[in-house]
């Protein structure tokens, strides 16, 4: 049996009886995570490959040819990322209304739901979601022009954990309901796809659901409820855990999501400065990817 729990090292926390996890990741959870990678990665390749064959007749010098190019993997990625956030905001929405989901109970949200069947919807949707990163991951580094640095350090932390999340069945429902913040990345991605019609409604419409959804999801609710809930919650229940490693383990959990934070804060902080510098309203297209602490934002 796949949910078999170990019984000779046990403890308790609070009459809760904690237990060490020796079912890992099945052959299902791991053909998800194998065909996620997979399928973004080909519709990549597939992608590429019909553009590239629209390109030739159109370029007329070697700078135009690697400016489209560059544009080209990037509207490329952000069909990608429209298509996880398809399936991962829905699943995490649907999940929301649906089911019982307690955020204040630590047992719930390290362990999950007591439910196969909940927690198998959980669980193949996040590692859904690590093919993604692990494809986006590459496609960042064999072209730069996909995005920031900052975008390698949130796929290396949060994939990377996912990864481990799944491996030791632990904090996925966290992982799981974190998904919820994706809110904002369809109107991110399209607000840079229309960036040179900046006039129209779709980019000022996304600019704006972009900023308004950034906000709810990611600082008011994945921050200051669920992050700062966990943080006053988790200590004594990983203090608690039955063996060394796993209370190492659940710290590192604690702490990849505190450095996540520091992220959404990071790109908040970006977001506040293009309004703030006025570049929104002036209908001025800003690329938060070149926006630098020391540095002026600049507009296209």
């Amino acid at each position: 049996d796949k949910y078999k729990r170990r019984k000779d090292k046990s403890s308790t926390w609070k009459g809760v009886l904690l237990t060490d996890c020796s079912a890992k990741m099945d052959a299902n959870e791991l053909a998800v995570c194998a065909g996620s990678f997979v399928a973004h990665q080909c519709l990549f390749r597939v992608l590429n490959w019909h553009g590239q064959g629209g390109q030739k007749s159109r370029d007329s010098t070697d700078t135009d040819k690697e400016c489209k190019k560059d544009d080209a993997k990037k509207l490329y990625s952000c069909y990608l990322s429209h298509i996880h956030c398809l399936v991962t905001i829905v699943s995490c929405l649907g999940y929301w209304a649906t089911r019982p989901v307690d955020v204040l109970s630590p047992k719930f949200m390290v362990e999950g739901p007591t439910s196969k069947s909940d927690e198998e919807w959980m669980r193949r949707t996040v590692a859904f979601s690590v093919g993604y990163f692990a494809n986006d991951l590459l496609l960042i580094l064999t072209y730069p022009a996909v995005a920031g640095p900052d975008m390698i350090a949130h796929h290396v932390i949060i994939g990377g954990f996912f990864v481990l999340g799944l491996f030791d069945r632990c904090c996925t429902a966290y992982h799981f309901l974190f998904m919820i913040e994706e809110m904002s990345t369809p109107f991110l991605n399209l607000r840079w796809q229309y960036r040179h019609d900046r006039s129209s409604r779709i980019y000022s419409v996304s600019q704006l659901l972009f900023a308004l959804f950034f906000f709810l999801s990611r600082i008011l609710i994945g921050t200051g409820f669920v992050w700062a809930s966990g943080v006053r919650m988790l200590p004594p229940y990983i203090a608690a855990q039955p063996s060394a490693l796993r209370q190492f383990h659940l710290s590192m959990q604690l702490l990849a999501c505190t450095l996540s934070r520091g992220l959404n804060l990071y790109w908040f902080w970006k977001i506040v400065k293009i309004v703030l510098g006025g570049k929104a309203q002036k209908g001025l297209h800003v690329d938060e990817d070149k926006i630098r602490i020391s540095t002026p934002v600049k507009s296209e």
